[in-house]
């Protein structure tokens, strides 16, 4: 089919050298071979050439983005979908790293008689809303919380203590501070314990020819729900010198730590800034086209990082 211009009788001697260092295996007795984990460990390191993504389709994704909500995990969420149309694969993000997050600003404002409305913007560009009961303050008294609140918390870490009284020219409004910084330092606390896993594009496990086995559906399927287990890849496939000049990563079959050993990721860090901030990649069977697959994914995360680096430092 490929032309190789050699015999069979070489093709199978060939073949049977490969099988016997390890780059080709036979799944059962009746099978042809197949590629192992170290075949396609090879490939990907020494031989593949990722594939060109023509100008065109790069100004579109990068144009989607930018068109996305200023809001953090809407724009996860699209850049997942569109890594997902790229490649009809599962595409998997972590929301970033909250070590380094810091309060970029705080807005108050009453919302009705006995309620205000309060607003965190972090630098990542996410945004935590709540509406708070029991507080009664003008619209003038509202600004001067949000600007007290600003003056004490906009850069701080996220671990710093977000607690102690107002300051003493706005003693009079001390019980409406004290019960806003309470409510900051709950957000705060939740943004930095449950760092949330985005995953879309599950409806395109049934484009693939391992997948018509139900036992290997139902398996993978299993795996995509359990975040733990894919957050615990994404973050050692990570940790790992690339084989490539590229940032892209590759836990191939058995790294990932599944039983089965026929699924693989292809991953790589975006950054906000200079700072290493999340991952993004894609989750399918071994046999994916890898070529294709290291191309979008690191298309993609350099595409979040520019963005998100222009969301952290615009007013």
């Amino acid at each position: 089919r490929y032309a190789l211009g050699v015999k069979s009788a070489t093709l199978r001697s060939e073949m049977a050298e490969m099988s016997d260092l390890g780059y080709l295996r036979q799944p059962h007795t009746s099978a042809g071979r197949v590629p192992s984990d170290r075949g396609y460990r090879f490939y990907v390191g020494k031989l593949m050439v990722p594939a060109p993504i023509a100008p065109d389709e790069t100004a579109r994704i990068r144009v989607a983005v930018r068109s996305a909500s200023s809001e953090l995990d809407a724009v996860i969420r699209k850049t997942c979908v569109l890594l997902t149309a790229m490649t009809r694969l599962p595409a998997i993000a972590t929301a970033p790293n909250a070590q380094d997050t810091r309060i970029k600003q705080v807005f108050v404002s009453p919302a009705s008689e006995n309620q205000v409305l309060l607003v965190i913007l972090f630098s990542t560009g996410h945004t935590e809303t709540r509406l708070l009961s029991g507080v009664a303050v003008s619209a003038s008294d509202a600004l001067t919380l949000a600007n007290a609140l600003n003056e004490r918390l906009v850069n701080r870490e996220l671990s710093a203590p977000q607690s102690g009284d107002a300051p003493p020219q706005i003693a009079h409004l001390s019980k409406p501070f004290a019960k806003l910084l309470t409510e900051i330092g709950a957000a705060t606390r939740a943004l930095t314990e449950n760092a949330p896993l985005f995953v879309e594009g599950t409806q395109t496990v049934w484009e693939h020819p391992e997948f018509k086995d139900v036992e290997k559906l139902s398996g993978f399927l299993t795996l995509l729900q359990e975040r733990a287990a894919l957050l615990e890849v994404l973050t050692q496939s990570l940790a790992t010198e690339s084989e490539t000049p590229h940032p892209v990563r590759y836990a191939i079959g058995q790294e990932i730590g599944h039983a089965s050993g026929e699924y693989s990721m292809v991953s790589a860090p975006y950054r906000i800034g200079n700072t290493h901030r999340g991952s993004i990649g894609v989750f399918g069977p071994t046999r994916m086209d890898y070529a294709r697959a290291s191309s979008a994914v690191e298309l993609m995360a350099q595409t979040m990082s520019d963005f998100l680096t222009r969301l952290s430092v615009a007013p």
